[in-house]
């Protein structure tokens, strides 16, 4: 263990010293910043129960993200340091900005929709959390923003460095906080008909609580539901199932896309317009990020998956054997040697496009 090792509840480093080694990962940090904040002032322009879900997703990302951090079952991912991080850098800050960000674009942009089969709105809630997601894992994982668990077979089966599970976990878990997030408020209070007007303030804070905490378990037995009897039992691949899982929900919100309730375009204020943009910005950079940087150049110093001893099978599903690892990831060529056994804080060095 090294002597500088972060405190235990946080630790504070220099921004500008990260930026040489990771620049990506400080900008995506300050987008996502950025646009949780913005949705943040678009939700209390619109009012209504638009400040709820924004409250609401946030606590849905600290439930998901300290239940992957805090899991029983050890730990899955790794994130690299960032200006503030939480427990050991086991949580950064800036992730729990992620989720409000997501979440509340994907409601507005469902919202405009005009669906008239609820379930169908549901579907594209969820979908639309995993585009947005997408292109930020992908850029994520290859420069080295965090690392993922090598040994885990749940995690191995990956599009573009991110693995399909986390795709569909993320799918079920919004598609379940969306079904809990307008029902509960329908179940508590019916006689309020319009989904997006503001209830009582006892009502829609149980409802947000309510939707976040129990989304999260929800939406894992739907996973599991899922997973466990065609790739556990079945062997069917976890690839195979998640796309046929995506064309299944998407055929069902295409069909009823079809007859949805748009007969002209709906009015835009100029805050609308730049949640918008700030969307369509989001694919654009990371797109820039993927030709302008080159991921052979980060550097991610700090917490990763604890080296084994190769020659112990009883390492074999734990810890990471260094003959045997994927070095599509990443590699040890900006060290001068790779890390000693039992390391679990060290330096990796991310590795050029395929």
């Amino acid at each position: 263990m090294l002597q500088d090792f972060p405190d235990w509840l946080i630790s504070v480093r220099n921004p500008v010293e990260l930026f040489t080694l990771q620049p990506s990962y400080i900008v995506s940090q300050v987008y996502c910043i950025i646009g949780a904040f913005l949705c943040l002032g678009h939700a209390l322009h619109r009012g209504g129960r638009w400040p709820y879900l924004w409250f609401g997703s946030v606590l849905s990302g600290v439930l998901i993200e300290g239940s992957m951090y805090f899991s029983p079952y050890g730990d899955t991912i790794w994130l690299s340091p960032t200006v503030a991080d939480l427990f050991g850098q086991k949580i950064p800050i800036f992730i729990f900005f992620v989720y409000p960000f997501f979440y509340y674009q994907a409601f507005w942009a469902v919202s405009k929709l005009r669906l008239k089969c609820r379930w169908s709105e549901h579907i594209a809630v969820g979908m639309l959390v995993v585009l947005f997601d997408l292109p930020f894992d992908m850029i994520s994982i290859k420069f080295l923003h965090w690392t993922l668990h090598e040994t885990e077979p749940m995690l191995g089966e990956r599009v573009y460095s991110v693995p399909c599970t986390l795709l569909l976990f993320f799918a079920v878990t919004t598609f379940t906080f969306s079904y809990l997030f307008h029902n509960m408020r329908k179940w508590l209070d019916p006689a309020t008909h319009n989904r997006w007007a503001s209830g009582p303030f006892r009502t829609e804070l149980v409802v947000t609580i309510g939707s976040a905490s129990l989304s999260l378990t929800f939406g894992s037995v739907l996973f599991l539901a899922f997973n466990y009897p065609l790739h556990t039992v079945l062997g069917i691949p976890i690839k195979v199932i998640v796309i046929g899982v995506f064309l299944c929900v998407l055929t069902i919100f295409w069909k009823f896309d079809r007859k949805s309730n748009r007969s002209s375009p709906s009015g835009q204020s100029f805050v609308d317009h730049i949640l918008n943009g700030y969307i369509v910005g989001h694919f654009l950079l990371y797109l820039g990020l993927a030709i302008v940087l080159n991921p052979q150049n980060a550097v991610s110093s700090g917490r990763h998956q604890p080296i084994g001893n190769c020659s112990n099978t009883s390492y074999a599903n734990t810890d990471l054997c260094l003959d045997t690892y994927n070095r599509r990831y990443y590699d040890f060529h900006c060290v001068v040697k790779p890390p000693n056994e039992g390391a679990y804080w060290y330096t990796i060095c991310g590795t050029a496009y395929e």
